[in-house]
């Protein structure tokens, strides 16, 4: 399972308008439901929402990844949002999220989201990413980005 197989083009959302967390908790769900068939809003946005009241999924270098599980999906979703504005999110390091990695994993399959996580965290660790993220344009550009870090990554890595 890769990165680039989770966030596709179309959960890539080049263009978020919320500016509070948990507008962009709302935003995101709307986008994620037809990810998730047989998944509701309430059911989503209750999982998020329960997540990061444990702790800020706000990691640093204004990059959050929320997460949460739910029974029945059968697969690993992932949703991309970008925001140009910048969105208060309560992150560990005090500034703006302009980037939001959003994983939505099936409760029965508990280690495919994990792994996704770390692949995540490898990816952030490159200090060109974030930069070359938020230049690229409509989701097709992001999707290329995105795959470009990915297999620089990989062989890092490998």
């Amino acid at each position: 399972m890769t990165i680039s197989s989770i966030f596709r083009q179309e959960g890539i959302v080049p263009n978020l308008k919320s500016r509070t967390k948990d507008e962009v908790f709302r935003e995101l769900v709307g986008h994620l439901v037809p990810l998730c068939p047989g998944v509701s809003k309430e059911t989503l946005l209750a999982g998020l929402v329960e997540r990061e009241a444990l702790m800020t999924t706000g990691i640093a270098r204004n990059i959050a990844l929320p997460h949460t599980h739910v029974a029945g999906l059968g697969k690993t979703v992932g949703l991309l949002g970008v925001s140009r504005e910048g969105i208060e999110y309560q992150s560990l390091d005090g500034e703006p999220v302009h980037l939001i990695f959003c994983l939505v994993g099936d409760d029965a399959h508990p280690d495919a989201h994990i792994k996704v996580l770390r692949s995540l965290a490898l990816l952030l660790t490159n200090p060109e990413f974030y930069p070359s993220m938020m230049k690229a344009k409509g989701p097709r550009d992001i999707a290329t980005t995105l795959e470009q870090f990915e297999a620089l990554t990989a062989k890092a890595f490998s």
